[in-house]
């Protein structure tokens, strides 16, 4: 059994499954890079956000329900990444099964640390149920000690650089967490990560069928999920 148990955290996580949740998704977007109301009304999603390998994770406040952070993750199992659009990826990334998680964004406030941390445990905990061989990303190059504190690494020797528009400098870099080396024991956040349960990260229930709420003749709903809440329930992550 696990050695602590959280029930009380002011945040929860769960997967975007509506038109309702999109909007969330892209205004805290817009309240993280300092946009005003306006701007996150007139926020559109990206293509990504509606590929059918994308999963877009919600963070929210428990007390209100406001829109606290968003994680979008893409599967190359069920399709192409984003950053294969602006790099090569290495030859064993490519024969591997690799999930990115990308448009990281927290509204400014108390919990916002918190916010991160649950966001990062939520994408663990999919890459487990999924059984996703590898966690990818990429940073500006000056938050890279940030995610090697997170136990992320060069995926080959030397860093793997690139520019995001691919035409100016290389601002950025590729980097990867194996869950074999991922925050071993006797890291700040191991139990944080792998002991502590936290109820509050729900990525079954949001997930188990399509909602009235989908605004099905837009062509923009969010992907069907029923595949991954299949994986999540047959692994019973708790």
């Amino acid at each position: 059994m696990p050695a602590g148990t959280s029930h009380h955290l002011p945040v929860t996580i769960r997967v975007a499954r509506s038109d309702a949740d999109l909007r969330k998704v892209l205004a805290v977007r817009a309240a993280a890079a300092g946009g005003a109301g306006a701007q996150a009304a007139n926020a559109a999603p990206e293509t990504w956000d509606l590929r059918p390998n994308a999963t877009l994770l919600l963070a929210e406040s428990r007390t209100d329900g406001a829109a606290l952070g968003s994680l979008r993750i893409l599967a190359n199992e069920r399709g192409r990444l984003a950053i294969e659009d602006r790099i090569d990826l290495p030859a064993a990334l490519k024969a591997g099964s690799v999930a990115e998680a990308s448009r990281l964004a927290v509204r400014p406030g108390r919990n916002a640390t918190l916010v991160r941390l649950m966001l990062w445990k939520a994408f663990h905990r999919y890459c487990l149920a999924a059984q996703v061989d590898t966690m990818l990303i990429a940073v500006r190059e000056p938050t890279a000690h940030q995610y090697e504190w997170l136990g992320f690494r060069d995926p080959q020797t030397g860093p793997l650089r690139f520019s995001p528009d691919g035409h100016g400098a290389a601002t950025h870099r590729l980097m990867t967490e194996a869950h074999e080396r991922s925050l071993q024991g006797g890291h700040p956040l191991h139990d944080f990560f792998f002991v502590e349960r936290h109820p509050e990260i729900d990525l079954l229930a949001a997930v188990g069928g399509r909602g009235s709420g989908r605004a099905a003749d837009r062509g923009a709903a969010l992907p069907d999920h029923a595949r991954i809440a299949a994986q999540l329930q047959e692994v019973a992550i708790v």
